[in-house]
């Protein structure tokens, strides 16, 4: 697929990244902001490639703040989505803020990488609702979970984006850990390496609206993808789905506790023991699951197991 690393402000055809498309001038009427972190500086508008910022971090406070103004000016930029295209080889920033009603789209590369590269590990302390990512790659800096979500990130998405699990020193616990984040959308995005806890945590809290999708996890001692048993699942949004990934872990391939999510067409390999009728491998409420396919112990199974009209397998 093609891969797109510079944007003309006056090029009104689509680009396609990495199979996403992103029309060159805003579709929503928002304002485009650019980041090279080696060639940009804290001092350029962050308006175009001329003048980019150097981190994300300057750019999500110029997006924030041009939201801002819109609220409380009443203007039409509102309800508009701002975007951040981010060029970077391997930026080291803990986000602390996420930019609200916003895009961060990777471009460029690092190394061998098609995408940039993020280090650190991101938590917010205040509302930004909204954030979606493309195409960005995040790494540890330091020990611990790489993203860290509340109610404060409502709305967050990843789309085709990869997550280390140990490089170097460090390693990762969680990949994604989440306490009443709803909304949250994970898909075609790329899990690797030795996480030390499970690679999905979905938390205590309303978690209505999660999309697990498309996704390829592949992580270290501990789980895939968990579900806790006090996650909820109420309103309009209704249950978590979790849906055609590829999933091969030494634990659990997805553990829904919470006996809540539609578990649909997943693929897993686990080294767990398989267990009567899979359990050890997968764990999920045999009324919402369909046509999952699990290996564990060398033994292939269906969940909900596959029964003939007569009632045998």
């Amino acid at each position: 697929m093609a891969r797109y690393e510079q944007f003309s402000v006056t090029d009104l055809t689509v680009k396609t990244i990495n199979g996403y498309e992103f029309p060159a001038i805003n579709p929503s009427g928002g304002v485009d902001y650019f980041v090279d972190n080696n060639y940009g500086s804290s001092a350029g508008t962050g308006l175009s490639w001329d003048s980019p910022k150097k981190t994300l971090a300057q750019a999500i406070t110029l997006s924030n703040a041009n939201v801002l103004a819109d609220a409380r000016n009443y203007g039409r930029g509102w309800a508009t989505r701002n975007r951040i295209f981010y060029r970077a080889d391997a930026e080291t920033a803990s986000l602390t803020v996420f930019p609200a009603k916003c895009d961060i789209i990777g471009v460029g590369s690092c190394d061998a990488y098609d995408k940039p590269t993020l280090k650190g590990r991101h938590v917010t302390a205040a509302e930004h609702l909204g954030c979606r990512w493309f195409n960005v790659r995040f790494r540890p800096e330091a020990a611990g979970d790489l993203f860290t979500l509340s109610a404060y990130d409502n709305g967050m998405q990843f789309h085709h984006c990869s997550f280390v699990g140990s490089e170097s020193t460090f390693t990762t616990s969680n990949a994604i850990v989440t306490a009443a984040c709803e909304l949250l959308v994970i898909d075609d995005c790329d899990f690797d390496g030795a996480f030390t806890n499970e690679v999905i945590y979905i938390g205590t809290g309303n978690a209505s609206g999660i999309k697990i999708t498309n996704n390829l996890i592949r992580g270290g001692a501990s789980d895939g993808v968990y579900i806790k048993t006090d996650a909820t699942f109420s309103g309009v949004n209704g249950k978590a789905i979790i849906d055609n990934n590829r999933i091969y872990v030494a634990a659990v391939t997805i553990n829904d506790v919470s006996q809540l999510c539609l578990v649909t067409r997943n693929r897993c390999i686990s080294a767990a023991a398989s267990g009567t009728a899979g359990v050890g491998a997968f764990v999920a409420n045999t009324h919402l699951c369909c046509d999952n396919q699990i290996t564990a112990a060398g033994i292939t199974f269906m969940y909900p197991l596959a029964f003939d009209a007569d009632g045998t397998t």
